[in-house]
């Protein structure tokens, strides 16, 4: 499949305890991140890897943004379930971070 520069694919990964997450990177092109959840690897990189663009280092901010969204709203979910006050902290900052 060739997406001619443009964006492609869906994935769907539901994660349990058997997960991993690693950023492979390389001295003279972009970075890959992956999503091991089980079997299943989700690789995300960007194009023209060897010369990653303004568009890139906005990708990669914004997916960093809502990452830490992510872990903000787990830690409330899973603080509210075990009765423990959530990291106020980490909140704040993906609150901060989403309204941008």
């Amino acid at each position: 499949m060739s997406s001619d520069g443009g964006s492609f694919g869906h994935a769907s990964v539901h994660v349990g305890a058997d997960w991993g997450v690693r950023c492979s990177v390389y001295p003279d092109q972009a970075p890959i991140l992956t999503v091991d959840a089980g079997n299943t690897a989700v690789s995300i990189t960007v194009t023209g890897r060897s010369a990653p663009g303004p568009q890139a280092v906005e990708f990669a901010r914004e997916l960093a943004a809502q990452a830490a969204r992510f872990a903000a709203e787990c830690e409330r979910l899973n603080a509210a379930l075990s009765g423990s006050a959530p990291d106020t902290a980490a909140g704040n900052q993906a609150a901060g971070n989403a309204a941008a």
